[in-house]
């Protein structure tokens, strides 16, 4: 077949979308037996993907590349099937189409997790995109109820393909390159890690209250990645609860550098409220970090067995399971074999091979 692809999603600086995207490629072309032809908005992304045909649509505008740019090419193309990664597709794509759903937080009812205009975009999107594709992967079995119940797309087209972390957290790492990068970032403590974004889904108003709560019976800081979407919220809080001194804010990590950070971290911990499947807990589990997380939609899938897991709405849990998993050397140990047991589960060639399936049904679907 030949495949196309996609891949504006590349433009992202990180985030779930990206190392989706990336490792599911890179596991297409390690099997072979097709053509990828990717499709990029910039041409700095060439040479992600070798083994792949790759095009640069210079469009940077979002709804352009969608709406106008892509169509057109793809019907010079004439691929046998078109994949859409990020959970939505546009109108006029010429030929049969996978969409692999990422989450539906967008029809969430009292969550704050988008803004109101990419609310209202991908709300339609997302149910034109479930009515129009020949078939739908979800990530995770939560997010295919989502998809069942909020969408009218039939259950037989839509399989399930869990995520899988990328090779880089499962390489040896040198002590000296993880003290190397805690002197780069001056994280001269021992530190919890938040892991991905803020924003109000990803709950980390409890985490702050909870670590407020036992600050002074642990010696380590709390250490947060993630971009400024929130910022104002976030600061508002850690200056409440006088945190001032014990929250590191980390900003942007590179990708290469994640393995360090997560092997640095004492444990990490995920609070989030809402995930489409939960990336970053298989992350830690691979690198060896112990991981407290939220008991909430797709996260216990992800974390099986190899995770602490604790109600999102419960501060006091949530502050008993911090001092449990930085002082407790039994848990420790115990979350970690659990935890490297648990990811060991969940492959990119599984998922390549089960989006394969997909992508060969929709090429071969009657009436295209």
């Amino acid at each position: 077949m030949r495949i196309a692809v996609s891949a504006r999603t590349l433009d992202y600086p990180s985030g779930g979308p990206k190392e989706y995207l990336i490792g599911l490629v890179n596991a297409l072309l390690t099997i072979g037996g097709h053509e990828l032809v990717l499709y990029y908005s910039r041409a700095d992304h060439l040479g992600t993907f070798p083994g792949a045909t790759e095009n640069v649509l210079p469009v940077r505008n979002r709804l352009l590349f969608d709406w106008l740019a892509l169509p057109l090419a793809l019907r010079r193309a004439r691929p046998d099937v078109a994949f859409f990664p990020s959970s939505n597709m546009p109108p006029g794509i010429p030929c049969p189409a996978v969409v692999a759903m990422l989450d539906l937080g967008y029809f969430h009812p009292t969550l704050r997790m988008y803004k109101t205009a990419d609310t209202c975009y991908m709300r339609r999107a997302i149910r034109y995109s479930a009515r129009r594709a020949e078939r739908i992967v979800a990530i995770s079995e939560h997010t295919r109820r989502d998809v069942l119940r909020l969408t009218r797309a039939r259950p037989e087209n839509v399989s399930v393909t869990p995520l899988s972390c990328d090779p880089i957290y499962k390489r040896p790492v040198s002590p000296d390159a993880v003290a190397s990068f805690r002197r780069d970032h001056r994280l001269s403590r021992d530190f919890i890690l938040y892991a991905g974004n803020i924003s109000p889904r990803k709950n980390l108003s409890v985490l702050l209250a909870a670590f407020a709560k036992v600050r002074g019976a642990l010696d380590c800081d709390l250490a947060v990645t993630g971009g400024l979407a929130w910022n104002q919220d976030f600061e508002a809080d850690v200056a409440r609860l006088g945190l001032a001194g014990r929250v590191r804010r980390l900003g942007h990590i590179a990708r290469d550098d994640m393995p360090l950070l997560y092997r640095a971290a004492s444990a990490l911990a995920f609070p989030s409220r809402f995930e489409g499947f939960g990336l970053p807990v298989l992350e830690a589990q691979a690198c060896g970090t112990p991981v407290v997380c939220a008991d909430a939609t797709s996260l216990p899938e992800a974390a099986g067995k190899g995770a602490l897991l604790v109600d999102p709405t419960d501060t006091e849990a949530w502050a008993a399971a911090l001092a449990r998993v930085t002082t407790d050397t039994a848990l420790r140990r115990t979350l970690i074999a659990a935890g490297r047991a648990n990811e060991a589960h969940f492959t990119w060639e599984k998922t390549a091979r089960l989006t394969l399936a997909a992508l060969e049904a929709a090429a071969g679907a009657p009436g295209r």
